[in-house]
């Protein structure tokens, strides 16, 4: 499931602007490179950090995709071609360390929106719901460039 929603968000960012990545339009709080780059963040926090693995970030990806972050604090705007060909690699690398055995127990933690998860399944299910999210985010954004 996690690669078939990859598959969807690399699709809808194919073939953008720099102003449909960068620019945040009026109503919006964060540009579609931001969104994508949160969901690269949050699927390491949700499904490496809490299960005791390291995250696999680039160097500077946690403190400008993590949850209150922003693009206005960025001194010079992602490399969304790198960002697009990490969500693909992120989907594989994880269905590799899932089947190494990876993830055990995982820490409990309760999300912003306050959803308490208490197992890795509650991990992934939520870091699904959550992709799903911001990829509605990235459709939404995305319409004001067409």
């Amino acid at each position: 499931m996690l690669d078939q929603t990859r598959q969807l968000i690399h699709r809808a960012t194919a073939d953008l602007s720099a102003e449909a990545w960068f620019t945040v339009p009026a109503g919006y709080a964060n540009n579609i490179a931001w969104n994508l780059g949160h969901i690269l963040v949050v699927q390491q926090m949700l499904l490496y950090r809490l299960s005791g693995n390291e995250m696999r970030l680039l160097e500077g990806q946690y403190a400008s995709f993590r949850p209150g972050s922003s693009p206005a604090d960025w001194h010079a705007n992602p490399d969304t071609e790198a960002l697009r060909e990490q969500l693909l690699a992120q989907a594989s690398l994880f269905a590799a360390d899932l089947d190494a055995g990876c993830f055990g127990a995982t820490q409990p933690y309760t999300t912003s929106t306050g959803v308490t998860l208490l197992t890795f399944q509650d991990c992934y299910e939520f870091n699904l719901f959550h992709e799903g999210l911001h990829l509605g985010h990235i459709l939404s954004l995305r319409g004001h460039f067409a």
